[in-house]
This record gives C-alpha cells, sequence and structure tokens, in this order.
C-alpha cells in the first residue's frame, strides 16, 4: 500500500497531497493498526466499527506503547462504533485513551459512537458523514 499503491496513485492523478485511509470491520482494525505502527503513512485515518476485540484486544492493549514509540504528529482520526461494539466498550475505550493522551495537537480526534446503527448498517451513512465532516465543500 504505502510503497506501491500511494506512488501510482500520485503518479497517475491529479492529487492535493493529502493521504487518507478508511476502512470497516476487519479493514477498520487494519486502519487502526497502520496508525498505531506506521503513523507517518498517511494524514488522515477513518476507521469504521473496526474490529478492536480482534485477538483478544491486544492492539488496543498495545495502543499506548505503539503511540508513544511512533509519535503521530497532526494526524486525523474518525472513529464510529455500532451497537455491538458498544455493548462491549473496553478496546475502543482504550484507544479512544491511548490518542486522548497524547500531547495536545498531536491527534485531531472524531470519537463519533452510532449505537442505533448496527455492524451491518453503519458503514455507509458514516462513511458518508466521515467524509463531509472531514472535508467540507469551500464555501462558495
Amino acid at each position: 500500500m504505502i510503497d506501491e499503491v500511494k506512488p501510482f496513485v500520485e503518479r497517475r492523478y491529479r492529487t492535493s497531497g493529502e493521504n487518507a485511509l478508511m476502512g470497516e470491520s476487519l479493514a477498520g482494525l487494519f486502519i487502526v493498526e497502520t496508525l498505531l505502527k506506521q503513523p507517518a503513512a498517511f494524514d488522515t485515518y477513518i476507521a469504521i466499527d473496526p474490529s478492536l476485540w480482534w485477538d483478544k484486544g491486544r492492539l488496543t492493549e498495545a495502543a499506548s506503547g505503539l503511540l508513544a514509540k511512533n509519535k503521530p504528529m497532526k494526524k486525523r482520526v474518525w472513529l464510529s462504533i455500532g451497537r455491538e461494539t458498544s455493548e462491549q466498550p473496553v478496546n475502543a475505550q482504550r484507544f479512544v485513551a491511548a490518542i486522548k493522551a497524547l500531547p495536545s495537537g498531536a491527534v485531531e480526534l472524531h470519537d463519533e459512537p452510532r449505537p442505533a446503527l448496527t455492524h451491518a448498517t453503519i458503514y455507509h451513512p458514516t462513511a458518508l458523514e466521515a467524509f463531509r465532516t472531514l472535508y467540507p465543500r469551500p464555501a462558495q
């Protein structure tokens, strides 16, 4: 993704230079893991109902240490959690707490719980909301 896809897109299309990564479910877990382990890879990370429970939540257990080690700066993170995850919130809470513990200005966090949406229904409305919030239309 970093070594091949990003350069391909930048060569082939006109870009602004800002990079974003978005995913839902296990792809959302990939978003969180990329932020924690390679924060310089992208500017904006959008994780929609990520499967933070995977591997018994070990990624969120390690979140504080990984963020301290990799020091993300000037990143934007959108995290939306649906009903099922809201009912077992420990992993999401650990991840959010790790981000909030960073120095002010390091990460602009949009913690957007959506308990009225399920894992099966959260993606489309939340993805659109994330894009509209993070990339508003210029005033005309």
